[in-house]
């Protein structure tokens, strides 16, 4: 009996030098977690974006579905901790041990949702997003609704795929001139280099015979005859560049 007595008592102590440290990791990852939130509100990809509505989110399904079961998760974390230091502040440890350790295993388990939260928002704010393909412009290599991975640091080459932020519709396209490429766009088709690169010429194409300046991109889409694109709305400057396209997840097939 005074073995298992003093091994009660050693544990009380252990979770009580703990619970402090439980708590300020806690609230101090969320506080950084909220900064970041915050910094990366101006990334159009980033999930978390409080401006985002169906019309300027170029993956509102999947957005809406995720924020909702990870701002719960966070809300009932937060409540939970909430308790957890109320708790603490009245010394429940001393008058009603079971309860408080009862809590403590709980706020322990939810200790990793602001640690989760800060790896979610740097992976999604800085490096990848996922977007859904809506239109028929990159057929066959993309269908409507396809599911992509989006990268945002990768240098531009040509053939990448893009994401395009135009005015307030997200464009996905192919690079097909990049700066410093000899381009010459009329009404006998678009050249890079005095390459033929497309010989479809719709009738509001803009014409060119240029070099291409820095930071500018010519794009077209794969479904030449359905695509918005540079033909139309011009060269695409880097800052109109969200990322690259680096997977499909999806792989749908397009209708014929």
């Amino acid at each position: 009996m005074d073995f298992d007595l003093e091994e009660q008592v050693l544990e009380r102590q252990k979770l009580m030098k703990k619970s402090p440290l439980l708590i300020i990791s806690f609230f101090l990852f969320l506080l950084i977690d909220i900064i970041l939130f915050i910094i990366l509100q101006k990334n159009p990809l980033f999930m978390f974006n409080l401006n985002r509505s169906d019309d300027n989110m170029p993956n509102p399904l999947l957005t809406d579905i995720f924020t909702t079961v990870f701002y719960t998760i966070i809300l009932v974390a937060i409540i939970v901790y909430i308790i957890y230091l109320i708790v603490c502040l009245k010394k429940t440890y001393l008058s009603n041990y079971p309860v408080y350790k009862k809590i403590h295993t709980v706020a322990d388990f939810f200790s990793i949702v602001p640690i989760f939260l800060f790896i979610i928002i740097v992976i999604n704010g800085l490096f990848f997003s996922i977007a859904q393909v809506d239109g028929e412009s990159m057929e066959p290599t993309f269908c409507n609704y396809d599911t992509v991975i989006i990268s945002y640091n990768n240098e531009l080459l040509r053939n990448d795929i893009l994401i395009i932020k135009y005015q307030e519709n997200f464009l996905i396209k192919r690079v097909v001139g990049l700066p410093g490429d000899k381009l010459k766009v009329s009404d006998s088709g678009v050249y890079i280099n005095d390459q033929l690169i497309e010989g479809y010429i719709p009738n509001s194409t803009i014409e060119y015979e240029m070099t291409i300046p820095e930071g500018q991109y010519y794009v077209l889409g794969d479904n030449r005859f359905h695509s918005l694109d540079s033909r139309v709305i011009g060269l695409i400057g880097e800052e109109e560049v969200l990322g690259e396209v680096v997977s499909n997840l999806t792989n749908g097939v397009c209708p014929q």
